[in-house]
């Protein structure tokens, strides 16, 4: 299979193509879609408490602003959920200036469908050294969460990091007519989720972690700004269907760097409302390629602008970099 090594010039020209025709695009339809981003009221703290109430209990920590997730009743045995302990130390840090949440190395914490939210104080970190696991049935995944797994909403200045391992678990939700032979199982969820995911959010770092066998896309971004991705390892089988690398949806301010993706689908999906994406040095492959779009589904305007890929290695793809528009 021939390696293909994009250029400088292939990069300029794409780039030429994708400003000229979003700046077209942008001055006649800019203003229609433009959407006024509501942010999350704070939460008011009672300045006046009573003298005779009870001090709460401290939030364990191994020491100042560190929340190990054992310390909040996690097991890491890869059955027990430790759902609660992982919500309970993320809320903990959130308070802290500088708070990191500790998901210690040698264990796998088997973690359901959660949503941490913010805002929270600033320079927040996820340090991510054991595996976290999501539920292995089908059947176990709560209606109402089969939007995403892991899912960050209104957070600021946020970084995971570490050795770590996100497993999704994913193929059930790839066969799913094998699983619903196998269980005698009638019932089809109408999604599957995303492995991580990051909703309104800005400011975030991810790197250095590995995010394997999502059921849909592993990483994905919504209505996002600034965001890093660095040296991050992305994984699935060439034949698991729409498992996109990393999505990006009304994101700006995007570095993609010094990481290998292999998936069923794009190692990179750009589509409406993205601009200011930088990626570079990165493998690809196997998978679809990196893809802006598909752009204009139902005959709407879609708006993408300042796309820079450059020094990178696609092999073993579907196609190399591409734009994809509906008819």
């Amino acid at each position: 299979m021939k390696t293909i090594k994009s250029s400088p010039l292939l990069a300029m020209l794409v780039g030429v193509i994708i400003v000229v025709a979003a700046i077209s695009t942008i001055s006649v339809e800019g203003r229609k879609h433009h959407i006024k981003k509501i942010k999350p009221k704070h939460r008011r703290h009672s300045k006046n408490i009573p003298s005779g109430s009870p001090a709460p209990a401290p939030y364990p920590s191994t020491h100042d602003g560190v929340f190990n997730i054992l310390s909040f009743g996690a097991k890491g045995d890869g059955l027990s959920d430790d759902s609660k302990a992982l919500v309970g130390a993320w809320k903990a840090a959130c308070k802290v200036a500088g708070g990191k949440v500790e998901v210690p190395g040698g264990k796998e914490f088997m973690v359901k469908a959660v949503t941490l939210q913010g805002p929270c104080m600033e320079e927040t970190v996820i340090q991510i050294e054991g595996t976290l696991v999501a539920p292995e049935k089908i059947g176990s995944w709560p209606k109402s969460s089969l939007f995403q797994w892991l899912n960050f909403k209104w957070v600021s200045h946020v970084t995971i990091q570490g050795s770590g391992t996100l497993n999704g678990r994913g193929s059930n939700w790839w066969n799913l007519d094998t699983y619903q032979t196998q269980t005698r199982n009638k019932y089809i969820p109408p999604m599957k989720p995303t492995a991580l995911r990051f909703y309104a959010s800005d400011n975030v770092t991810v790197r250095d972690i590995s995010i394997v066998n999502s059921p849909l896309c592993h990483l994905k971004f919504d209505d996002s700004d600034g965001v890093k991705i660095n040296n991050v390892t992305i994984s699935s089988p060439e034949n698991s269907p729409n498992t996109d690398g990393i999505h990006l949806q009304n994101t700006r301010n995007v570095e993609i760097q010094h990481s290998n993706i292999a998936c069923g689908d794009d190692c990179v999906s750009i589509q409406t409302g993205s601009s200011n994406v930088h990626i570079h040095h990165i493998s690809c492959g196997p998978g679809h390629g990196i893809s802006i779009g598909g752009l204009g589904k139902d005959k709407s305007v879609a708006c993408v602008s300042d796309i820079i890929v450059e020094d990178i290695s696609i092999q073993n793809t579907l196609a190399g970099v591409r734009i994809k528009t509906w008819q």
